[in-house]
């Protein structure tokens, strides 16, 4: 990274500052057409994986055209617009929709400019900048398809790993806010500035106004910031790489005596299959075992279970993850 960005937190600032729990889905829509376009070899092993999914969704041809569409709004190596992320869409991705579809035209001009200082625009765009209210419905269709047709066939997964981050990060907070901010690589806390390897030098004073801190699945290389410094002040940061389960051999076969031999399995498997008859065949366990097992580890608190369509998918709760993350205490 050619520069720096530096955030300069006020006592005031610290009173209004705020870790989301949970996935943005309309910055993860952005930032997953970026890994699309990323270099394999530059990317973590989780998302190459995703990328490798991804790319096939896509060759299948129903949600090209919006890719296009949004990669010219929002390229990986460039600014690109805050309107297209709205603060709104921490409360999910319909509201998220409706605050972009009511963009003001000054906006839009504004932002559209700004865009144009640093490449060349589409031609498209001038119409977008003219207020054509039917354009802007295709960028907010454009988001709801990528996240619809390439995020959400892996949506367990992002969410299991988001939150097993902000568990970490509420662990740390043990050690007072100078820890939490310590557990965030890359960025570095020296009192009062955090600061990240970035594009660019960038400072951003929120001056009161507090931070939302945000974490991505697919923001991989160094965070991103909302540019308007008139706007609320929102850093997306990746996510820092999974701890090794501790203890090998070991913590599994302690874990297998605290749960019993085929649960400490199905918890295990669950990071990577979220259904009971994938785990079940995974395993080779009949699914009525495999059922019971997981009615068990849900009412010990270490899964959740949700029906999505025909299938009830389960993920690990920051506890269930907690307990397979780290070695069970010897004697």
């Amino acid at each position: 990274m050619a520069g720096t960005l530096r955030i300069h937190l006020t006592d005031a600032d610290f009173r209004h500052l705020q870790f989301a729990r949970s996935p943005d889905p309309i910055w993860e829509s952005v930032l997953g057409l970026h890994v699309l376009t990323a270099p394999p070899d530059q990317l973590p092993a989780r998302l190459r994986h995703w990328r490798a999914r991804a790319r096939g969704r896509v060759r299948q041809g129903e949600v090209r055209g919006a890719c296009r569409l949004l990669n010219d709004l929002a390229p990986a190596t460039a600014y690109w617009p805050d309107f297209l992320t709205p603060v709104e869409s921490e409360e999910g991705m319909s509201a998220g929709l409706r605050a972009l579809r009511g963009t003001p035209r000054a906006r839009l001009v504004r932002e559209l400019r700004e865009a144009g200082r640093h490449r060349t625009l589409p031609v498209w765009t001038r119409r977008l900048a003219g207020g054509d209210r039917a354009l802007l419905d295709d960028v907010a269709d454009a988001l709801r398809d990528v996240h619809g047709r390439l995020l959400m066939p892996d949506w367990w997964e992002v969410e299991a790993t988001v939150a097993a981050d902000h568990a970490r990060r509420m662990e740390a907070l043990e050690g007072g806010i100078g820890a939490v901010f310590g557990s965030f690589a890359p960025f570095v806390w020296q009192d009062p500035v955090l600061s990240a390897p970035y594009p660019v030098d960038r400072v951003i004073r929120p001056r009161g106004r507090g931070l939302r801190l945000i974490p991505s699945f697919f923001c991989h290389s160094a965070p991103v910031a909302i540019a308007d410094p008139e706007l609320p002040p929102v850093v997306v940061y990746p996510l820092a790489p999974s701890p090794p389960r501790g203890g090998g051999a070991r913590h599994d076969a302690a874990l297998a005596r605290l749960l019993g031999t085929n649960r400490a399995r199905i918890l295990g498997a669950l990071t990577t299959t979220p259904t009971t008859g994938a785990v079940a065949a995974r395993l080779a366990l009949p699914a009525s075992s495999v059922s019971g097992h997981l009615t068990v580890l849900r009412e010990a608190g270490l899964i959740t279970s949700e029906r999505e369509g025909a299938y009830v998918r389960h993920r690990l709760t920051p506890r269930g993850r907690h307990l397979l993350d780290r070695p069970t205490a010897q004697r």
